[in-house]
């Protein structure tokens, strides 16, 4: 693997929840990277720690021991206002829950992270409904959430992740809560904007034959990853 390639990475990564006096290791010597336009898929039993591995590469929560790169960078070495900016900059997330705010159009919810940036309305309300063109939904840009179906909505959130044009998409079970023809629509919608924007994705999933679709899988036992397999 080129290193210069490589946009986010995990060298010997720990992690450990602590309450009162008691330690409990979730986490054991991980090491992981991502390359540019790489599908990566996270397997492995409910509380094998695929979603903590997910939060700590996205920077929302810190290791306990061992660093993360993102775009060469250690967030954690950061102060917090630039630990924000580098994951708002260079990360989108994707979870089971499309998470769109009820109230907002699907254009103005695809948008929200460029108004966050300040980017001039027109020009983020423009750039929102380019992407979701690409994600098909050129003909339901006025529509609000309750007015979208379940695959629909999930389109949207992966439209409002892509927008910022980041470097990385970190998703969470991003299928999880479709039907079986929706979600296997979803899952291929995202390989093939990986493909076409060179963006890396993370996909953390239960469904094997989901997973037998990225060009990476990742088993994820007792917080150690044993297993990767090439497709």
């Amino acid at each position: 693997m080129n290193t210069s390639d490589i946009i986010l990475s995990a060298r010997n990564v720990c992690k450990s929840y602590q309450s009162g006096k008691l330690s409990t290791p979730v986490l054991h010597d991980i090491n992981f990277s991502l390359n540019r336009g790489e599908i990566t898929a996270l397997v492995g039993a409910s509380g094998s720690g695929k979603s903590t591995l997910l939060h700590l590469l996205g920077a929302l929560d810190q290791p306990s021991a061992g660093s993360i790169a993102l775009m060469g960078q250690d967030p954690f070495a950061l102060g917090e206002t630039a630990r924000g900016q580098l994951r708002n900059t260079h990360l989108g997330f994707i979870y089971q829950f499309h998470h769109l705010l009820p109230e907002f159009s699907a254009i103005e919810n695809v948008a929200m992270p460029l108004l966050i940036r300040r980017m001039d309305k027109a020009a983020a309300l423009a750039q929102a409904g380019k992407m979701l063109t690409q994600v098909g939904l050129e003909h339901r840009l006025e529509h609000k959430p309750s007015e979208l179906s379940g695959g629909e909505r999930q389109r949207a959130a992966i439209a409002r992740a892509l927008v910022t044009q980041p470097a990385c998409v970190l998703a969470d079970e991003p299928t999880g809560n479709l039907d079986r023809s929706n979600a296997l629509a979803v899952f291929d919608l995202m390989i093939e904007l990986a493909q076409n924007t060179g963006t890396g994705f993370v996909i953390v999933t239960h469904d094997i034959e989901l997973a037998e679709r990225c060009q990476r899988i990742c088993k994820i036992t007792d917080g150690r990853i044993d297993a990767e397999e090439i497709s």
